[in-house]
């Protein structure tokens, strides 16, 4: 398809593949599998990507991730960066990641994007397997999410719990009962019109704001990934441009 991004270089190693399936959008769509099935103590993942000038790059998971049983004290890691230059785009969709009873789990994400550059991020977490009647009574997670503009800041997320999270997510001043929540954020000139219509998409456990100009952020909790995804996959079709990876919609 003539304008459609494409890859430059590309290397791979240990367990985490990525696949790039056909599609007839202008957007390169990378799709990452864990081979290995999940995460657990001791395992080290890493993803570092560039999306070149005027180029479009879509970066999801096949399916979702999963935070196993960890040795104590013995952390997985997931660290990835994404450069994003001169009127580049990237939508950074990965599908939820599930927390399991005694997993550990320290992330980063960082993104260092040019002044004209757009971007969306969505970051699911869904605490335990509700379906299963599991509960996190120990459990830990470290997560860092950071996006640059120029050098600078622009926004920073920082999470951590450990132990009895179940127990603690059940408080009403905190998520009251909620086993999901969702982060997303959207930089783009267009921010400020897209907020009415992404508020008129939410259900009453979440909402969204302008934090700068150019940056809408929502926030959401839901009981369960099916509740989530109810309401967030219309949110990421209208700030996506209806470019909504595959992987989502199975």
């Amino acid at each position: 398809m003539e304008g459609q991004s494409r890859i430059d270089q590309l290397h791979q190693s240990g367990s985490l593949k990525v696949l790039f399936p056909r599609n007839q959008t202008s957007f390169l769509q990378a799709v990452t599998v864990n081979t290995a099935g999940g995460a657990t103590g001791g395992d080290q993942f890493k993803i570092d990507a560039t999306v070149k000038k005027n180029a479009r790059l879509t970066l999801t998971t096949q399916a979702a991730e999963r935070a196993y049983m960890a040795p104590k004290f013995t952390a997985a890691s997931v660290h990835n960066k994404v450069t994003v230059e001169k009127n580049a785009q990237l939508h950074w969709m990965p599908q939820e990641t599930i927390l399991f009873e005694n997993s550990n789990l320290s992330r980063s994400l960082i993104i260092d994007m040019h002044e004209t550059s757009n971007c969306l991020l969505v970051e699911p977490l869904v605490f335990g397997r509700i379906a299963s009647g599991e509960r996190l009574n120990s459990a830990k997670i470290k997560d860092h999410i950071e996006i640059r503009k120029n050098g600078s800041i622009h926004f920073l997320e920082k999470l951590f719990l450990s132990n009895n999270i179940t127990e603690h997510l059940s408080s009403a001043t905190i998520a009251n009962g909620a086993n999901v929540t969702v982060l997303v954020v959207y930089i783009g000139s267009d921010a400020g019109k897209l907020l009415p219509v992404v508020r008129s998409l939410l259900p009453e456990t979440a909402g969204a704001s302008l934090v700068h100009k150019d940056t809408l952020v929502m926030r959401a909790l839901a009981p369960n990934s099916y509740e989530m995804r109810h309401f967030l996959i219309p949110v990421l079709k209208r700030l996506s441009g209806n470019l909504l990876p595959k992987p989502w919609m199975i």
